[in-house]
């Protein structure tokens, strides 16, 4: 349960989404907190960690080079 309230904390997603969803990510955490060892849970964090990294720069690239072709787009047109 702790890890879900640091994880909010630092994520800063407090407030962000519908209360419905908070309470089931909240439930999932405790689920998984039950089920995993605390060794287990923070090599699986790390790797979740790793993932959302690079998700993010890739969204972020794509974003960008999409960016860029409505700025030439509207430059050429």
């Amino acid at each position: 349960m702790e890890r879900y309230f640091t994880d909010a904390v630092y994520a800063g997603r407090v407030g962000d989404r519908p209360p419905e969803l908070e309470r089931k990510e909240k439930n999932l955490y405790a689920d998984l907190s039950a089920h995993i060892s605390g060794e287990e849970y923070l090599r699986i964090e790390e790797e979740l960690n790793h993932f959302h990294e690079e998700l993010g720069k890739e969204l972020f690239g794509r974003g960008f080079m999409e960016g860029m072709r409505f700025l030439l787009e509207c430059l050429s047109g």
